[in-house]
């Protein structure tokens, strides 16, 4: 007779071994399995809803300003501007996970392959951008139809300083004339225009000046205040202000009307500009290459209005990018930028971009129609 067969390293395994491999396996591949499952219930719209929204901006912002420079330069070199706004930005993101467990209870104590796992994560975003040209009844209301005072004047009440956006965007204040874009010296500019405009920028300082807008069917009605102030100096400026505006005596408010001549009592009227000629105005002051003056490429740079007076917004010219720039564009072969250290003129940039989007306004173009897969 023979006893029962031990079973020897070739024989099968009995069942506590094989629980502690099972018990082994599960303990390796639970945290793949739970790492693969995590990733693909976790959503990424919102973790990525943060960084995206302020890169996109960001972005766009930059590209504005680099298309508003590059059509500033264009206009200096007698060359057509161009106007292309986004319509659309739609991020689209994709994010696939699969995974395959796999277990295999050998017979045999020495092998060594006893479980697989695989896994697989896939990851895509496809960002869809419209472009929208300016063109037709929408490039003429937005480049060649003048801003309004109704228009112009809240922008002074919010906080804007009114003096460079006078120098911007008005052309005249009843005979006070700014300065007349590529016009040279056949067109001077008024010396009292730049007095008044000193004289509102220190009563905007002293918050003296006021805006009441009156909203009708017919069209808004804009009216300009000048407060006297509590001491000399303050009532001293306001009675300047109102000698150089022509306002009656004791007279404390007056409607702006847009055009060269009042139509009755108690108006001032105020001439302003589309902004095709405010940007023609910013770039008849532009720093060029001499090479280019000397080719005929373009003209030399108008003379300043005021002995002294610098450019309401100075822009350079040179050969290299330079690294310290708020922003910059090339034309030719030559940099244009404003010096990242120029407050003022990156203040004046920034009611540049103000204007332009106040005069685009309403003429956005419908956007187009997207279909985004949601699957």
């Amino acid at each position: 007779m023979t006893g029962p067969r031990r079973p020897g390293r070739s024989g099968l395994i009995d069942r506590r071994t094989v629980c502690r491999r099972l018990s082994a396996v599960l303990r390796r591949l639970l945290p793949v399995a739970l790492a693969l499952v995590l990733s693909a219930c976790q959503g990424i719209g919102p973790t990525r809803l943060a960084r995206d929204h302020l890169d996109y901006a960001r972005a766009l912002s930059e590209a504005r300003d680099r298309q508003t420079l590059l059509n500033i330069i264009d206009m200096r070199y007698g060359e057509t501007p161009s106007f292309l706004s986004v319509g659309q930005v739609i991020s689209s993101y994709t994010l696939e996970s699969g995974a395959e467990l796999g277990l295999n209870v050998h017979p045999s104590e020495v092998s060594t392959h006893e479980a697989t796992a695989l896994g697989r994560l896939t990851y895509s975003d496809r960002p869809t951008i419209t472009f929208t040209p300016l063109s037709g009844d929408d490039l003429a209301r937005t480049s060649i139809r003048p801003l309004l005072p109704a228009d112009i004047l809240p922008l002074a009440a919010s906080g804007l300083p009114i003096d460079v956006l006078f120098r911007l965007s008005v052309q005249s204040v009843g005979t006070l004339q700014n300065t007349v874009p590529l016009a040279g010296s056949e067109m001077g500019a008024s010396r009292q225009f730049f007095e008044l405009i000193a004289v509102l920028r220190r009563l905007q300082e002293r918050g003296l000046l006021s805006l009441r807008l009156v909203r009708e069917k017919e069209g808004n009605h804009v009216f300009f205040g000048i407060a006297d102030g509590s001491d000399a100096r303050s009532r001293a400026l306001a009675n300047r202000a109102r000698e150089l505006l022509r306002m009656p005596a004791r007279t404390s408010e007056v409607e702006v009307v847009y055009g060269r001549v009042t139509n009755g009592p108690n108006q001032v009227a105020m001439l302003t500009r589309p902004m095709f000629a405010i940007l023609a105005q910013v770039g008849a002051e532009i720093e060029v290459p001499p090479k280019d003056i000397a080719s005929g490429q373009t003209i030399r740079p108008a003379l300043p209005a005021e002995p002294g007076m610098k450019p309401v917004i100075v822009i350079h010219a040179g050969p290299t990018k330079p690294a310290n720039a708020q922003v910059a564009a090339r034309h030719g072969d030559a940099w244009f930028w404003i010096d990242a250290d120029d407050f003022d003129s990156k203040v004046a940039y920034s009611i540049v971009q103000t204007l332009l989007a106040l005069a685009r306004g309403a003429t956005a173009a419908t956007p187009a129609v997207l279909s985004i897969p949601a699957g």
